[in-house]
């Protein structure tokens, strides 16, 4: 089941990546024309909704895409981790946890209903590897300690 979850975020990086790449490349590409029964979405896919709706323009086209990749390549770097690559394993957590908070960053000036799995998946990863942190560990605990020592005084 490990190595299956681990897969599944290597695909899922490699497609954030690549919806980075094209952005990165082509900012000023046009939206993706999508069939007509998506048109009762007012934003446009493959673009973000929020660089158009202000016409922030290339710099800041690029500089979402640049977001979007570094997602993507952050997911790849923890489901390779995942997979058991040395460099990585330890890591992988704090790497997943970094790539799916910039995928849901990217995720929200860009959103478009399709990406709605994409949202699942990244707030998966979230809950999925924050109980596995050192710092959650370790925070955790002492907060507990402090509710029950507070239980305690009041009684």
């Amino acid at each position: 089941m490990h190595t299956v979850i681990a897969i599944l975020l290597l695909c899922h990086g490699f497609i954030t990546t690549a919806i980075g790449w094209g952005a990165v490349t082509r900012p000023d590409s046009p939206a993706v024309q999508l069939p007509s029964w998506l048109h009762w979405w007012p934003g446009p896919f493959g673009r973000s909704w929020l660089v158009d709706a202000l016409h922030l323009g290339k710099g800041w086209a690029i500089a979402v895409g640049l977001v979007w990749l570094g997602a993507g390549l952050l997911l790849v770097l923890g489901a390779f981790g995942l997979l058991g690559v040395p460099l990585l394993r330890d890591s992988s957590p704090i790497i997943l946890l970094a790539g799916a908070s910039l995928a849901l960053a990217a995720l929200t000036v860009s959103f478009h209903p399709i990406y709605l799995v994409a949202v699942l998946i990244n707030i998966a990863v979230l809950i999925g590897v924050t109980g596995r942190l050192p710092l959650t560990e370790s925070v955790l605990p002492s907060v507990e300690a402090q509710s029950m020592n507070q239980t305690r005084s009041q009684t």
